[in-house]
């Protein structure tokens, strides 16, 4: 497997995709036998068929429960289907149900493939990301290998793309964060490494878009709502996905037909480039964030050598803030905070520390705020503010911020003359090497709410890896562990050095994770984000009424 570094000979470069623009309609959860809606596939698929796109894709839940007599439906409503280019197909949860892999095998087709075209200089992987009679997904080591065999030697200015049905970041207004593929945080890895140009999912019923980044290349994270499940969420019901990618301009646009709607109408979701990192020629330092956590602090767990070593290298750093993202102590016990307590006035710099689920059961919620401090601080000065939040549920290792602090964040935060930043212990991004169930229980909400408000950076903690990645507008950070033996990567305890600056468009971050036991400064994220959001691009209107009229009469 080819692993890319931070600085590849590509990552950097303005990368133009040299050839004419390229038109998807997605559609995803039909569920054919279940709670189908026929008019509203009808609808859809006249749509899908009629507005000169180059591909139709479908991202899974043909059916609703795998069976002989819903794939037999299935294929009479397969078969009516008029389109003279490619139609790609990937199998979805529920249609592994009741050994429906070898259903779809027999009647539908592949389940994992690659369709590439020479000509276009287009590629697609597509992967079956479902296991039997499950709600929630995993590629695979085969399917995370295979991303990197596909795509690896792929030249940039081919445009890249990969199909499966489940999500891996979080998706606004579906409720409690679940279903998501257990290693999300590898896929993600995978798709940022081999600069994925547009990843494309379904399974929440719902449609959205992230703009993802590991600093410079962008990829695409789209969701596709349900074309004809009658289990719909929030307002938007039915739908189906337009995206348009100007391969001359490096553009993409995406919008998301509303079929239930009279007349049918379409709202546009995102424009914008696949790749925008400017390095400063330029730039002026703001401010300076050592972010730590996972000191596991206790009898058992503690490494007191590596503790005082890490601090006396933060003690010498010119740094505004040091942010505790969690886990101060290895079982929440009296004398662990008392041990605790003693070991962090030690940091010489300005403190915000927030609890982990380590900190909260069983004696945690009465003795944090007594040891430590506020479990829901705040730090303000005239560069920054800063809000951490308790994202704890007792006895539970997932998290949760709250309908509540998300209105906090929104009343707060926004404030163009300061950084906006909160910190808290569950990630929202999922991390590479982990199963991703450490998360926030409202991910979807809270990173809706993050990003949708532009805050400029999101500090977190679990599960002791180091990270850092770009989605829309915001810097997210995960630190790894200062102190503790558990270790979890063969680089060893750590903490990051988040430096950040301001430049003639904006923001630019220099996110550095220190190495102890080495005495190592490693790079592991360059932000460049601009202060002022780009208006999206309208582009003309189609009138989808007389799409249905015109296709009815051939």
């Amino acid at each position: 497997m080819k692993k890319k570094e931070f600085y590849s000979r590509n990552k950097y470069i303005e990368v133009r995709l040299y050839v004419l623009s390229m038109r998807f309609a997605l559609i995803s959860d039909t569920h054919i036998g279940g709670r189908f809606d026929e008019v509203m596939f009808n609808r859809g698929m006249e749509i899908a068929c009629n507005i000169n796109a180059d591909y139709l894709i479908h991202l899974g839940d043909l059916t609703n429960d795998g069976t002989l007599a819903q794939y037999e439906i299935a294929k009479l409503y397969l078969d009516k289907v008029k389109f003279d280019k490619p139609f790609l197909l990937i199998p979805g949860n529920h249609d592994v149900k009741n050994v429906g892999n070898l259903l779809w095998e027999e009647m539908i087709g592949e389940r994992f493939y690659v369709h590439e075209d020479s000509r276009e200089k287009v590629k697609i992987l597509a992967l079956d990301s479902s296991m039997p009679d499950l709600d929630p997904g995993q590629m695979g080591s085969k399917g995370i290998n295979r991303i990197y065999e596909e795509f690896q030697d792929v030249p940039e200015f081919w445009l890249k793309v990969i199909l499966f049905h489940h999500q891996t970041l979080p998706i606004p207004y579906t409720g409690r964060e679940r279903s998501a593929i257990y290693d999300a945080g590898d896929a993600v890895r995978a798709i940022l490494d081999n600069n994925i140009h547009l990843v494309l999912n379904g399974h929440r019923h719902i449609s959205n878009t992230f703009k993802m980044s590991d600093g410079a290349m962008q990829s695409w994270i789209i969701n596709c709502g349900t074309l004809s499940c009658k289990k719909t969420r929030y307002r938007e019901e039915y739908s189906l996905t337009i995206v348009d990618v100007d391969r001359e301009t490096n553009n993409v646009r995406i919008r998301v037909v509303l079929l239930n709607q009279e007349p049918i109408r379409d709202k546009i979701s995102y424009s914008g480039k696949f790749q925008e990192l400017i390095l400063p020629s330029k730039k002026e330092k703001l401010g300076s964030i050592v972010q730590i956590g996972n000191t596991d602090i206790s009898d058992e767990c503690l490494n007191v050598e590596v503790y005082n070593k890490g601090l006396n290298y933060i003690n010498n750093l010119d740094c505004d803030l040091v942010v505790h993202c969690g886990d101060v102590t290895s079982s929440s016990h009296y004398h662990e905070f008392e041990l605790a307590k003693a070991l962090l006035e030690q940091i010489e710099k300005p403190k915000l520390i927030v609890p982990g689920g380590n900190d909260a059961y069983p004696l945690g919620f009465e003795l944090f705020p007594e040891m430590i401090g506020d479990m829901n601080p705040t730090f303000e000065n005239e560069v920054m503010k800063v809000l951490g939040f308790n994202s704890c549920i007792i006895d539970d290792k997932t998290g949760r911020i709250g309908r509540g602090n998300a209105q906090i964040i929104k009343n707060e935060l926004v404030n163009p003359s300061k950084l906006g930043i909160v910190a808290f212990h569950h990630t929202i991004v999922p991390l590479p090497r982990s199963k991703h169930d450490a998360e926030l229980m409202d991910a979807g909400d809270v990173l809706a709410t993050i990003v949708e408000n532009r805050l400029n950076l999101v500090l977190t903690g679990a599960k002791n890896r180091a990270g850092c990645w770009q989605i829309n507008d915001t810097v997210f950070s995960n630190n790894g562990t200062l102190s503790s033996i558990n270790i979890t990567t063969k680089l060893g305890n750590s903490f990051n050095i988040i430096d950040i600056y301001k430049t003639k468009i904006g923001k630019f971050y220099e996110i550095d994770e220190y190495i102890i036991e080495r005495d190592e400064r490693r790079k592991i994220g360059l932000f460049h984000i601009s202060d002022i959001g780009r208006p999206i691009k309208v582009p003309p209107r189609i009138n989808y009424s007389k799409i249905i009229d015109e296709a009815r009469t051939l």
